[in-house]
C-alpha cells in the first residue's frame, strides 16, 4: 500500500506543481498589473524562483513514475526536457537575448544539468548491467539523453556559439525544449487509451476516461502548433501567454484524470527488467 500511495501523490503533486506555478504567475500579474507576454517570461519576474522549482519537481516526479512499458519511457524521455525549459530562459522583453547579470546563472545551471544527466545514464548502465533495466529502455531513453547532452554542451560551452547562446543559429533554445516536452507528452495520454501500448498490469480504463485520453493530445498539438506559429507573426500580443496557460492546463487535467482512475490501481513495476 505505501507504494501504491506514493505513486497516487505522485501523481497529484504534477496537478499541484501547475497550481502553484498559476498561484505565482496570478500574483505577480496582480501585484504589477502587466500580464507578460508568455509564463516563460516570468522566469525574470519575482515569480522566477517558483517557475524553476515547479519544473524542477516535475521532472523528479515523471521519472519517480518509471515502470517497464512504453508510458514510463515517454515519461523518462519528458523528464529530461523539463528542467531545461527553466533552466535555459527565454528571451528577455521579446528580445533574443538573456542579460549579461543572468548568463552565469544559466550557464552553472547549464553545467549542473550535464554533469547530473551524465551521474544518472552511468546509474542507469550499471541497473542495466544487474539486470535490473531492461537494455532497450536504457538505449532508447540514453539515446535521447545523449543527444540532448552533447547538444546543449556544444552549443553553451563552444567558443563563437557560446557567446550567442541560448540563440546561437538563431535557435531558441527554451522554445525547443518547451515544444518537445510537450510532444513527448502529448503521446502519453494516447498511450493510456490504447489497450496494446499499456502495461498489462494496468487497469483498462473506462470509456469516458478513454475520450478524455484522446482529447488531450489532440488540443495539446494543435495548442503547440497555433502558439508557435501566432507567436512568431505576432510576438508583442498574449497568444504564447494563452497557449502555455492551456498546454499546462491540459497537463494539470491530465493528471488529475489519471491520479482518480488509478486511485485504487496496484503499484506498478517500477525499475523492473523484462
Amino acid at each position: 500500500m505505501t507504494g501504491q500511495r506514493t505513486h497516487r501523490y505522485l501523481r497529484l503533486s504534477l496537478v499541484g506543481v501547475v497550481f502553484a506555478l498559476a498561484m505565482a504567475v496570478t500574483v505577480e500579474t496582480v501585484r504589477t498589473g502587466v500580464l507578460l507576454p508568455s509564463i516563460s517570461d516570468y522566469y525574470y519576474s519575482p515569480a522566477g524562483g517558483v517557475f524553476s522549482a515547479a519544473l524542477a519537481a516535475t521532472a523528479v516526479a515523471l521519472l519517480a513514475l518509471s515502470g517497464r512499458d512504453l508510458e514510463s519511457v515517454l515519461l523518462d524521455v519528458a523528464a529530461i526536457f523539463a528542467p531545461l525549459i527553466a533552466i535555459v530562459p527565454t528571451g528577455f522583453r521579446l528580445e533574443p537575448v538573456v542579460p549579461d547579470a543572468v548568463m552565469p546563472t544559466v550557464l552553472n545551471g547549464v553545467a549542473t544539468y550535464l554533469v547530473v544527466l551524465g551521474a544518472v545514464l552511468v546509474l542507469a548502465i550499471m541497473l542495466t548491467i544487474r539486470g535490473q533495466i531492461p537494455w532497450r529502455r536504457t538505449v532508447a531513453i540514453g539515446s535521447v539523453a545523449l543527444v540532448v547532452g552533447v547538444g546543449l554542451a556544444v552549443l553553451a560551452f563552444t567558443p563563437g556559439l557560446r557567446e550567442q547562446f541560448p540563440f546561437a543559429g538563431g535557435v531558441n533554445v527554451h522554445l525547443v525544449v518547451t515544444v518537445c516536452f510537450f510532444s513527448v507528452f502529448a503521446a502519453i495520454p494516447v498511450v493510456n487509451a490504447l489497450p496494446r501500448t499499456r502495461d498489462p498490469g494496468a487497469p483498462r480504463p473506462s470509456r469516458a476516461v478513454r475520450v478524455v485520453y484522446f482529447v488531450i493530445p489532440v488540443a495539446m498539438v494543435i495548442d503547440l502548433l497555433l502558439t508557435v506559429i501566432i507567436g512568431i507573426r505576432m510576438p508583442h500580443t498574449p497568444a504564447v501567454f494563452i497557449g502555455e496557460a492551456i498546454a499546462l492546463g491540459l497537463f494539470a487535467v491530465f493528471w488529475a484524470v489519471q491520479t482518480v482512475e488509478r486511485w485504487d490501481a496496484a503499484d506498478p513495476p517500477s525499475l523492473v527488467a523484462g
